[in-house]
């Protein structure tokens, strides 16, 4: 599901944040992957220098793949609410800080 669109610039304070661009957007997914992947691999015991190197690997069977991807969606599940957390603490930090509910909203792509 895309998520809705900031305007191009967004100014609270002195701070200034402009929208993601769609390769920074990819960036950023293949970077969520690949610490998916990291943790997926810390919590069932593979070394760094064993296969499978992803989920997708072409090197393991479809059982091995299966399972690699669901310890890659346990991480993601994993990260999803540590980054819930992470939100609601910066939601409340920043009206906190004097943010109103607009500006809020915006940076939520609520707005």
């Amino acid at each position: 599901m895309p998520l809705p669109e900031l305007p191009e610039k967004v100014t609270v304070s002195s701070m200034q944040w402009r929208e993601f661009t769609e390769a920074e957007r990819g960036e950023l997914d293949r970077d969520v992957a690949e610490l998916a992947w990291r943790w997926a691999r810390r919590i069932t015991g593979l070394p760094a220098d064993q296969a499978p190197f992803g989920p997708v690997d072409p090197r393991i069977t479809d059982h091995d793949r299966a399972g690699a991807h669901l310890a890659r969606l346990y991480a993601l599940s994993q990260l999803r609410s540590s980054a819930d957390a992470r939100a609601d603490a910066d939601v409340y930090y920043a009206g906190q800080a004097g943010a109103s509910y607009p500006e809020i909203a915006a940076a939520l792509g609520m707005s």
